[in-house]
């Protein structure tokens, strides 16, 4: 009997204890909610419906949204959710021009409304005192533009980033026949056969693995290609693709980090309003502050 009893208890302590931990647990960072939000672009301009890119990704990990209500994302970006959720949906909304707010600093009155509004802390300024734009920071999202009551802040369209294109062949090339010639002579031992598929099927984070930025560019993988591909120029193409992506992934992780130091700001700056406000009331209810 006290041996039944010590095996119940034993077996609800553990019961317990793994209770307790899944609770107090740090949140796994690998969970299909992070891997979506990962994907989308952090403008947090709540054009997709929901206050921002965590609470979208959310909406999605849960089936309670569809794929194509991102229009700063695009078309990328719905493909990627597209090969992480696999399902099927019609085209999302083209994919509108990048674009920065600008404030006209000689109409601006302080009145603060913008920078409550903006996700990011881009809009920089005091109450009653001249607002302006970080340039580096601003997501285009345009939620400043409705709240301000002078109509003083513009939308202005920015340059596409400059990507290399790739030139033309200067010889019409034929398929990649897998000879392997061109590996001998790579004087950076790579392989650049293998690069032109990872590159070639847009595989850029695996074309890295495989040494695609060790390339020097000494063209001798091109004299021996029996195809003639200009497999350098493939090269040369893809890293400057994949600096652009690295670029826009900073962006990112930089907008929802302020994103989330906004958020964090705006509940505590509530917070402590309703507490004055209560403060307030308590006194208007004490007789003895009348006086």
């Amino acid at each position: 009997m006290i041996g039944i009893l010590t095996i119940v208890t034993v077996m609800f302590a553990v019961f317990w204890g793994l209770r307790v931990l899944r609770r107090t647990w740090p949140r796994d960072e690998n969970t299909l909610v992070n891997k979506i939000d990962s994907l989308l672009p952090q403008t947090q301009c709540a054009q997709c419906g929901y206050a921002g890119c965590r609470p979208y990704a959310q909406a999605l990990a849960d089936g309670r949204a569809s794929l194509n209500l991102c229009p700063p994302g695009g078309d990328a970006t719905f493909k990627a959710l597209q090969d992480l959720l696999g399902r099927s949906e019609p085209d999302p909304p083209a994919q509108p021009e990048p674009k920065l707010a600008k404030i006209d600093e000689s109409r601006c009155i302080g009145c603060y409304l913008c920078i409550e509004a903006c996700p990011v802390d881009a809009i920089i300024g005091a109450p009653r005192h001249m607002h302006t734009v970080l340039t580096s920071e601003c997501t285009g999202c345009e939620l400043c533009v409705p709240v301000c009551p002078v109509d003083c802040i513009d939308l202005i369209n920015l340059p596409q980033p400059k990507v290399r294109r790739k030139p033309p062949p200067l010889r019409e090339e034929q398929p990649c026949i897998n000879c392997g010639a061109c590996e001998p002579v790579c004087p950076a031992h790579l392989l650049p056969q293998r690069l032109l598929w990872e590159v070639r099927q847009q595989k850029l984070d695996a074309a890295t693995r495989f040494g695609l930025n060790a390339c020097i560019e000494c063209g001798l993988c091109n004299r021996v290609c029996p195809s003639d591909i200009n497999l350098v120029q493939d090269f040369i193409h893809a890293r400057s693709q994949a600096v652009e992506l690295e670029r826009t992934g900073a962006l990112a992780v930089r907008a929802r980090h302020r994103s989330d130091q906004h958020s964090s700001r705006m509940a505590q700056r509530a917070q402590e309003q309703s507490a004055a406000r209560e403060d307030r009331l308590a006194k208007r209810r004490d007789p003895r502050s009348w006086a």
